[in-house]
């Protein structure tokens, strides 16, 4: 053994003891245990296989690895800066956890250095591992199938099959819950569909008056308010059904196999909040698949330009027919399913607008009727919520809703009993009662601390933005540690690994509207198969990961890297809605992981996995 590889392994060990180091402090595990030292020896094998792995494609001077030793350094590069990524997300999350039982200063100081030290190595060293199991499985698979060779279309039969398939699977969870799952959320939709209530906008008024139509027809054809609820369940069913079956109709023509297809439809058949979510009335819902319509339909945007660039290559490719004026439907289920996106949540027009850009950048060769188009969905979606809704007299969202990270902020500097001038706390006291916020702080749910200033005096804050604005800022500038842990607290389900906060609900909440439960499958062992089905979750490890919001935010991130790395990187406009989806729950998230915010990347991931691991089929770049 030469010197060189004494040094690497002494290295590589010392590198193994730090990340060893964090697991037992994450793991809450006694120096003393032997677990220290299984995690010490599974880390320094992976990290030496890892350092093997690229030296076998460094070495090599044959013509197929020096493409490797070029894919090394890029590797390198994006496992460097993921697993930087990661390691600050874990400080941030569970700095407390790595420095739990430390009062000294210098101590606290040296755990967590050594901590993030141990978490960057063990994310550097498995993401450019996995990295390099991606390359060589591309290498030899091949890809997905372009889309103009169209040889690779699911039989009649099975596309008929499948929403049959998807539909008996959800049928259970709509017969439990009949006539569907509603919540105080649903149920104050449900009061202003049925005149009950003045409109709101408060809960998006297109899918208020959506359940209105359902409702409607219910009533007229059945006159029972049930069977009303009914058809506004089965409505959705059916909507989320052929969505999602169209989902793996597009993925299955673009090469991801029978094998992939199927364990997709187990995933949206068989994993619980699936069914309960297509049976509950929530905007979240047909928001989901909306949003995964408008990115399928980007995605065979993408193909097709694509395959258009390289059957008439790049000079000749501005001179082509466009490809959106041959495929006029693509361009209207485009346009059609932005517009859903911005009226069916209140943060869907800011997913869209943040999209619209990267897409007319990447597909520029048909910015002509892009722009015209997002221009359209966006001026439409503007005047839709504003002067239309107003027209119909649709109350506006309070201001309050749109301020949960700054209340939040505000609040835990008052719940840690930090010193305000007497000026700051009458400002507060005008809107709020300023005695009451220690008590209502809820780190991790800022419904709370909004319902204070319902309570008080909305109007005030209202028409004194810029001097609570003025408020929000010296006390950020002078209590910052502050600002940042609510923020964390508020924010940590959608960007961190962890226990979701509410999952699926069941039948209906208790309400004044006289509305009850009126469950077909009752009974005892009803209840206590989906009581097992709905924690099994927490049994079963890597399982667990499908519940974990901030799992499927941290694949996404390597996938969108793996685009950039495998020679798809028009495949990272894909991720853009939902990067945009989470970054705007960060900013104004009611609760810190509530499943069903984060929905549509859930829903998504078959999608954005296929699009993460796709490479460029260079066989047909030969042939055109």
């Amino acid at each position: 053994m030469t010197e060189k590889r004494k040094s690497q392994k002494i290295l590589t060990g010392l590198e193994a003891w730090f990340a060893s180091f964090a697991l037992t402090r994450i793991c809450g595990l006694e120096t003393t245990s032997i677990f220290t030292l299984l995690f010490f020896i599974l880390c320094f094998q992976v990290f030496l296989l890892e350092a093997e792995k690229e030296r076998e494609g460094l070495l090599s001077k044959d013509g197929r690895s020096m493409v490797l030793s070029l894919s090394a350094r890029r590797r390198r590069t994006a496992s460097f800066a993921l697993g930087l990524f990661y390691t600050l997300l874990c400080l941030a999350r569970m700095h407390d956890v790595l420095t739990e039982g430390l009062s000294n200063p210098l101590f606290w100081a040296v755990s967590l250095l050594m901590s993030a030290a141990g978490l960057f190595f063990l994310f550097f060293y498995c993401v450019r591992l996995l990295f390099f199991y991606l390359e060589k499985r591309a290498l030899r698979i091949g890809s997905f199938k372009n889309p103009h060779l169209q040889d690779q279309k699911l039989p009649l039969q099975m596309k008929l099959l499948l929403p049959v398939i998807l539909f008996g699977c959800w049928l259970p969870w709509f017969l439990y819950n009949f006539p569907g799952v509603m919540t105080p959320d649903s149920l104050s939709q449900y009061s202003q569909a049925m005149g009950l209530s003045a409109y709101s906008d408060h809960h998006p008024f297109a899918h208020t008056l959506l359940i209105r139509l359902f409702l409607s027809l219910g009533m007229a054809l059945f006159h029972n308010v049930y069977a009303a609820i009914a058809c506004y369940t089965i409505f959705q069913m059916v909507l989320m059904d052929l969505i999602l079956c169209y989902c793996l109709c597009v993925l299955y023509r673009y090469g991801a196999g029978k094998k992939l297809c199927l364990l997709f439809l187990i995933f949206y058949a068989c994993v619980p909040y699936n069914g309960s979510f297509a049976v509950t009335m929530w905007k979240d819902v047909p928001f989901s698949g909306f949003l995964l319509l408008f990115a399928l339909s980007i995605w065979q945007l993408l193909h097709l330009t694509a395959s258009n660039d390289s059957r008439n290559g790049d000079r000749q490719a501005s001179r082509t027919v466009s490809v959106l004026k041959k495929k006029p439907i693509l361009l209207l289920r485009l346009l059609l399913s932005g517009l859903l996106v911005c009226l069916f949540r209140s943060n869907g027009l800011y997913v869209f607008l943040l999209t619209a850009p990267f897409l007319l950048l990447i597909v520029r060769r048909e910015w002509k009727l892009l722009l015209t188009g997002v221009l359209a969905v966006a001026a439409l979606a503007l005047c839709i919520k504003g002067p239309v809704y107003d027209v119909l007299g649709v109350a506006k969202p309070a201001f309050s809703e749109s301020l949960s990270i700054p209340a939040q902020q505000i609040a835990r500097v008052v719940y840690e009993g930090r010193k305000l001038t007497q000026e700051q706390i009458d400002l507060l006291d005008r809107t709020v009662d300023y005695a009451s916020i220690a008590d209502y702080y809820q780190p991790e749910l800022s419904d709370p601390v909004k319902a204070l200033i319902q309570y008080g005096d909305p109007e005030y804050l209202e028409t004194h933005k810029a001097e609570y604005l003025k408020l929000w800022l010296q006390l950020g500038l002078r209590y910052p540690f502050d600002y940042i842990n609510a923020f964390i607290d508020q924010t940590w389900g959608y960007w961190f690994p962890g226990e979701p906060g509410l999952t699926v609900n069941e039948g209906i909440s208790p309400n004044d509207l006289g509305l009850t439960s009126q469950s077909v499958l009752s009974g005892t062992a009803a209840w206590k198969v989906v009581e097992i089905l709905n924690k099994l979750y927490t049994i079963f490890p890597l399982y667990g990961l499908l519940y974990s919001i901030g799992s499927f935010t941290w694949a996404a991130l390597f996938l969108c890297a793996n685009c950039a790395l495998n020679g798809r990187r028009r495949n990272c406009l894909l991720f853009v809605p939902y990067f945009a989806l989470i970054l705007t729950l960060c900013l104004a998230a009611p609760v810190a992981g509530d499943l069903r915010y984060a929905y549509p990347l859930i829903l998504a991931m078959p999608l954005l996995l296929c699009a993460g691991l796709e490479v460029p089929d260079r066989a047909a770049g030969q042939r055109a």
